[in-house]
């Protein structure tokens, strides 16, 4: 009910697929309409035009906290601000800043915030939905059974008290505890711990990467990105990068990383990404950067068709 017909929902170009496609879903059912915030050449958020994107219709603004090709991490409470300032709800897409970044959904500015466990060292399928108490006691289940009733009659029914009015069924008992044993084990370490070590290794990745004729690196520099690098090589494809870099024992992946819309406006088909994280060290971008002189030489020898 609290979208319908010619409402606006404001998203980024930056947004992976599950940040996306959910809303073209709601907005073809609804009749609503799809704004995007653009991405400038530095890969970061172009808010020049956020007055204008954000409109009286705007009724909901959702955002990456950081994203899982650019590495960009955006100014979001500058964003929850202006969507705020017109009445709309603002939700972040933790999925890939929770388990990189401190994370205060106060100081964001969020009223609604989402992650998966498996991106945090936890088990798949098990994630989180962190919501404003005021919206989720006005919001109604989105899922019927289970404990998220009280009393039930033949023609209505009266839901649960929070968080049981979205428990319907038995929950992942298992998955919810291996997330419990992840937030411990990254709490212990402190998030700006976590932090202060992946800005240092993007740093040595992007300062070595640099190096190499040929190599384009996408998104920000270290301070203003997380532990993704992206990046393509001159007459090399990425899945064979990819492929000629498992050979050596060095996992990246290739491929358009669920962010098909964002390829686009940067012109690609598809690249290919370096992800680090608490147990990265500077060797191990040693040896990336040394396979991927051998990928290019590979490639200069490969005769042209």
């Amino acid at each position: 009910t609290h979208i319908g017909p010619g409402d606006e929902i404001l998203l980024t170009e930056m947004e992976h697929h599950s940040n996306l496609v959910p809303w073209q879903l709601l907005a073809q059912e609804k009749g609503a309409r799809l704004r995007f915030i653009p991405v400038d050449e530095e890969g970061r958020l172009d808010l020049s035009r956020l007055d204008e994107l954000i409109t009286p219709r705007t009724r909901l603004v959702a955002c990456t906290m950081m994203s899982n090709v650019l590495g960009t991490i955006p100014p979001l409470r500058r964003i929850a601000d202006a969507a705020h300032a017109v009445g709309a709800v603002f939700l972040v897409d933790g999925a890939q800043g929770v388990p990189h970044l401190p994370t205060d959904v106060k100081a964001l500015g969020a009223d609604f915030l989402a992650f998966s466990g498996h991106k945090m060292c936890g088990p798949t399928g098990v994630g989180v939905l962190w919501g404003r108490r005021e919206l989720l006691e006005e919001m109604p289940p989105f899922l019927g059974g289970g404990d998220m009733i009280l009393r039930v009659d033949w023609h209505s029914a009266e839901w649960n008290e929070l968080p049981w009015k979205y428990e319907a069924g038995t929950p992942a008992i298992a998955e919810g505890i291996g997330l419990g044993a992840a937030v411990d084990y990254l709490r212990g370490i402190g998030m700006e711990t976590v932090r202060a070590h992946e800005e240092a290794i993007v740093a040595y990745a992007l300062e070595r990467l640099e190096e190499i004729p040929g190599v384009r690196v996408y998104g920000p520099p270290a301070e203003e990105r997380g532990g993704v690098v992206a990046f393509t090589l001159e007459e090399a494809h990425p899945h064979d990068i990819s492929t000629l870099l498992d050979r050596e024992g060095i996992a990246v992946r290739a491929g358009h990383h669920c962010a098909m819309p964002l390829h686009k406006k940067l012109g690609l088909g598809a690249t290919t990404r370096a992800s680090f994280y608490i147990y990265s060290i500077p060797s191990e971008v040693d040896r990336l950067v040394d396979a991927l002189y051998r990928v290019k030489a590979l490639f200069r020898r490969r005769p042209r068709p």
